[in-house]
């Protein structure tokens, strides 16, 4: 059974910048974003402890297609993945 998903806030503000930033560079690349970053998020519900800890408590998972890390926190005992950040892979993690 799929764990549940909570986005927050920061994660949420990221993932629109990120919508916003893929029409500006094309025009509808937006969209695409969307369904690669949905495809990663399933992947991660199915799945939460496959990608590594990178800081902490932290794990981080690559989209398949843009460049951007799924960054999220696991709580397994109440099978829920909380999604703190999603940032393009050039930036540094601003917590």
């Amino acid at each position: 059974m799929p764990y549940s998903i909570i986005t927050t806030a920061y994660a949420r503000r990221d993932i629109q910048d990120a919508i916003d930033w893929e029409n500006m560079r094309n025009p509808g690349l937006g969209q695409y974003f969307i369904k690669d970053l949905d495809s990663k998020i399933a992947a991660i519900a199915n799945m939460p402890l496959i990608s590594p800890i990178r800081y902490e408590y932290v794990r981080c998972a690559p989209t398949n297609i843009f460049s951007y890390l799924v960054h999220y926190v696991v709580d397994d005992d109440k099978k829920i993945v909380t999604i703190i950040r999603v940032l393009h892979t050039s930036r540094a993690p601003v917590w």
